[in-house]
């Protein structure tokens, strides 16, 4: 008899037309580089009030629900061998939390529906150049987040409680002048 009511439950018209209008109305993240939105010079706080050349991905939700509870990562960071493939960065092992541009901490956001965030990606300092910084908490995570000048290739998720999580690729030129640092999207493989 449970069976019977539980199937009764599943196959209400109404109730699937429900599920229908949730799974239509759901957070859609998207994430993408934008070169007019990417590049921005603003001074860096925590050194001193030096200027800094900070590089941003943009994240949207192409849903008609606040994606809850968004939060960026830095999943994996490669440079090229010999051979000019990209290979996994040996010092950079774990995830880390990338930060929202414009907020003073690390923790997850929502992004409403229309409404672009920016996300804090990598960035260099006039007073300390040769050195790209990806946007981090410098915790003991066993990662290297300071680099070098080089070319990186870096894999970048986005995730939230309520739509699928996204990845994306994006390669980084940086020849160590604070303010030129160049990002693109990976080309697909």
């Amino acid at each position: 008899m449970e069976w019977v009511i539980s199937l009764s439950k599943l196959l209400n018209p109404l109730n699937l037309i429900e599920k229908a209008w949730r799974y239509f109305r759901r957070p859609k993240l998207r994430l993408y580089f934008d070169p007019d939105e990417t590049y921005h010079t603003r001074t860096v706080v925590d050194m001193g009030g030096a200027l800094g050349f900070f590089c941003h991905l943009m994240v949207s939700n192409d849903g008609n629900q606040i994606a809850k509870n968004c939060r960026g990562r830095l999943i994996e960071v490669s440079i090229p061998d010999s051979n000019g493939q990209f290979r996994c960065h040996p010092d950079f092992v774990n995830p880390v939390v990338l930060k929202w541009a414009h907020e003073t901490d690390f923790g997850p956001k929502g992004i409403e529906p229309d409404i672009p965030r920016r996300l804090d990606l990598c960035y260099a300092v006039q007073s300390m150049p040769g050195v790209l910084r990806f946007f981090t908490p410098k915790l003991p995570t066993g990662n290297r987040t300071d680099f070098p000048p080089s070319t990186y290739c870096v894999r970048v998720r986005v995730d939230a409680e309520n739509a699928a999580s996204v990845d994306r690729t994006f390669i980084i030129s940086y020849a160590g002048i604070w303010n030129q640092i160049q990002v693109s999207e990976a080309p697909s493989q």
